[in-house]
């Protein structure tokens, strides 16, 4: 019995043998993996408890069992088994410092996640950092009706150090041999691309430029440049609120041969959230009051839900709404899009 005694005493001990511990002024000891710290507290991810966070000033010692990275407010850095004993730190084969004069200690997965981090804060590449989507969707029906209408949508965005960039497009078609005249009954295509830059942790500038084009609207070009400032609002892991106002320049040419350009003002909003942990809202509401010929504005309201459906697979629902008060003689001026398909993700954040 005496062999089983030892193999089960040291079953027990081997999680405390090979693991990081931290000693606290109360005496107690706590042994898990050293994930990081900030510098003011310690997380440390146990068996027991998951994830624990100490302050650094409840903490007498702290070993590491696996090399860490430690960083230094002189800049330097060292990677290595890191020992705490009172205010002193010592790194295996890499200097000794005080605890004051600590920036961060980080496990490898950390150190990684910060170097990315500070990549893209501060060298960042053109075509890094990008994450988006597009979507399809197709709805065909036989028979009695006879229609096929298809759709495809597509938006990226890229947030490095103070600048943010954001790409969109958004098409419609849709055709019918019901009832004459057969043809088509929709064909839209939207998009433009938009740039925003921190002034403070608050307020940005931003400029856009987009594109219209709508047949059964009679509109063949519709161009606006503009720009303006932006405050955020609301900004946490569940979402973000932004508020923005500017002017902008507007050039329409209609299939008439008309041609409109106008000075518009141009008020935005737009909310992102997650709710139940899986529905993904994105809506973005622009109003565009035109100052050449008052009286007269459009609006322009885009709404997308998404929910998971396997890793980068998603089923998207989306709104469109497009409304002038000035369209041409004979047409309406509310155009509202449903759409709804699959979406294909991608993510380069995270790499």
């Amino acid at each position: 019995m005496r062999p089983l005694s030892y193999f089960l005493l040291a079953a027990f001990l081997a999680p405390s043998l090979f693991a990081d511990t931290v000693t606290l002024k109360n005496g107690d000891r706590i042994t898990g993996k050293i994930l990081k710290t900030d510098g003011s507290a310690v997380v440390i991810k146990t068996d027991y408890a998951g994830e624990v966070k100490i302050d650094l000033a409840a903490i007498t010692s702290l070993t590491s069992d696996e090399p860490l990275n430690v960083a230094l407010k002189n800049g330097e850095q060292a990677r290595g088994k890191v020992s705490v004993s009172g205010d002193a730190v010592q790194v295996e084969g890499g200097p000794q410092a005080k605890v004051a004069d600590l920036t961060a200690i980080r496990d490898d997965a950390n150190q990684k996640a910060w170097q990315r981090e500070d990549e893209r804060l501060h060298h960042p590449k053109l075509l890094d950092f990008w994450a988006g989507s597009v979507a399809f969707g197709l709805a065909e029906a036989s028979g009695n009706s006879n229609t096929t209408t298809f759709n495809t949508s597509a938006g990226a965005s890229r947030t490095a150090g103070k600048n943010k960039t954001m790409l969109y497009f958004n098409q419609v078609y849709a055709t019918q041999s019901t009832t004459l005249p057969y043809g088509e009954t929709a064909n839209r295509v939207s998009g433009g691309i938009r740039e925003d830059r921190d002034v403070s942790a608050k307020m940005f500038a931003f400029v856009t430029n987009d594109y219209d084009y709508d047949k059964f609207l009679g509109l063949d070009l519709r161009g606006v440049i503009g720009g303006g400032l932006g405050y955020h609002v609301w900004k946490s892991s569940k979402g973000y609120l932004d508020l923005g106002g500017g002017g902008d320049y507007d050039r329409e040419k209609y299939s008439t041969g008309e041609v409109r350009n106008n000075a518009e003002v141009l008020a935005t909003q737009e909310l992102g959230i997650k709710l139940l942990s899986r529905l993904n809202i994105v809506e973005r509401l622009q109003l565009y009051p035109n100052m050449t010929d008052t009286g007269q504005f459009r609006l322009n309201f885009d709404m997308t839900a998404s929910m998971p459906i396997y890793k980068f697979l998603a089923w998207n629902i989306g709104v469109n709404d497009r409304y002038q008060t000035d369209p041409l003689p004979g047409r309406q001026g509310n155009d509202i899009l449903f759409t709804t398909g699959v979406r294909v993700s991608f993510d380069q954040t995270k790499k």
